[in-house]
């Protein structure tokens, strides 16, 4: 077990780029460019960094945090820019092992006592074997823990698929709307046009555009106004950024930020100018990217991210489930009272749709009951 301030933390991640590595082959945000990204520029001073540690033939870790004043309150090294948060990252690769591994882990976290009687991890796999496992382990502790949603995470299975095989499965609405409207782009009339910039030597004029096409979008204001830009420069370093712009003459109307490592495309921020809307700009710069990742980087995936907002079901086919849980320690004050809060509030919310699926249920017997009015054609 290591406790690491924020200065360490990140030496630690620094010498053990090979684990980060291994854990980024399945999720970026446990790369070790973005772990090293997001604790430079999100972690804050107070921030105290739990790591329960397991060595055998391989390694394995999980990633805490808790801040001073937080009464054992731990939570996942992640925030709202990662869609989705590795829960042990470790060298196993026999499932059987791996089980064995978070079962030691677990086991240390229980030895901290009140130091960690809560713990917050999310967004989860749903169907990962590790969520599965730590959640189990936490159980079979005699910790209380309880599972919540946190979102969809839509996605296109595309190994081997072509961009034209790909278009004509799309919706006809769609297919319609591209194809009237990428003419001007593909013709480069009234100074449209597209360009996806991936070189690191263009990569801040590019952010430029994004971030005045960002500004005028109906996006809120970045926290960390630095962290996209300098992920994106990370990103065209490390060969991985395909950053999408639709421009009309010098006027960037659309942007796309998208990265592609490890044979997947992950899409990351995007926006468009909403005085431009008629140029459907979003949608002509998605269909470029789109042929990009397809034809270009031949991925086998495309990703994008957070969320279940209604467009993305146009684009891709799959959805996966994002969850997290809350586990406390009830033999610790603060484990018992927050186990007890989590509780009586799940309790009540259930108690709350068990009543109104109740009443509705009665509503609709005593309707039963009451004589119905003559139908139109009765009362002829």
């Amino acid at each position: 077990m290591r406790c690491l301030n924020k200065p360490d933390m990140i030496e630690f991640v620094r010498e053990r780029t090979h684990l980060f590595e291994h854990a980024g082959q399945v999720n970026p945000f446990s790369s070790p460019e973005w772990m090293l990204h997001f604790i430079e520029q999100i972690a804050e001073a107070d921030w105290n960094f739990i790591l329960p540690e397991q060595k055998g033939d391989g390694e394995s870790l999980m990633l805490l945090y808790d801040k001073a004043g937080s009464a054992g309150h731990a939570s996942a090294v992640t925030n709202y820019y990662a869609s989705l948060y590795s829960a042990v990252l470790s060298s196993e690769n026999n499932p059987l092992e791996r089980c064995e591994s978070i079962k030691g882990l677990v086991g240390q976290l229980v030895k901290l006592g009140a130091r960690t009687s809560v713990v917050d991890v999310s967004p989860l796999d749903a169907q990962s074997d590790d969520t599965k496992s730590l959640r189990r382990h936490l159980s079979e502790c005699g910790w209380y823990v309880r599972q919540y949603s946190c979102f969809g995470n839509w996605y296109l299975p595309c190994e081997g698929l072509s961009f034209y095989e790909y278009m004509k499965t799309r919706d006809s609405k769609l297919l319609n709307t591209w194809t009237r409207k990428r003419k001007k782009f593909d013709t480069g009339s009234d100074g449209a046009r597209l360009e996806i910039t991936t070189e690191p030597d263009k990569t801040r004029v590019a952010m430029d555009a994004f971030e005045r096409v960002y500004a005028k979008s109906w996006k809120k204001p970045e926290p960390y106004p630095d962290f996209v830009r300098n992920w994106a420069i990370i990103c065209a370093e490390k060969g991985w950024l395909r950053l999408g712009l639709a421009w009309v003459g010098d006027v960037p109307i659309a942007a796309q930020f998208w990265f592609t490592m490890n044979g997947r495309a992950h899409i990351f921020k995007l926006a468009y100018d909403e005085g431009y809307s008629k140029w459907s700009a979003g949608t002509v710069l998605s269909a470029h990217l789109f042929r990009h990742a397809l034809g270009v980087d031949r991925v086998r995936e495309i990703d994008y991210l957070t969320g279940d907002d209604d467009y993305k079901k146009t684009w891709v086919t799959e959805r996966r489930e994002r969850i997290g849980f809350v586990a406390c320690n009830p033999l610790t004050m603060h484990g018992f009272r927050h186990a007890a809060k989590e509780f009586l509030g799940y309790s009540s919310h259930r108690l709350r749709r068990r009543g109104n699926s109740f009443r509705f249920g009665l509503l609709s017997a005593l309707r039963g009951m009451l004589p119905l009015k003559p139908s139109v054609r009765e009362r002829h």
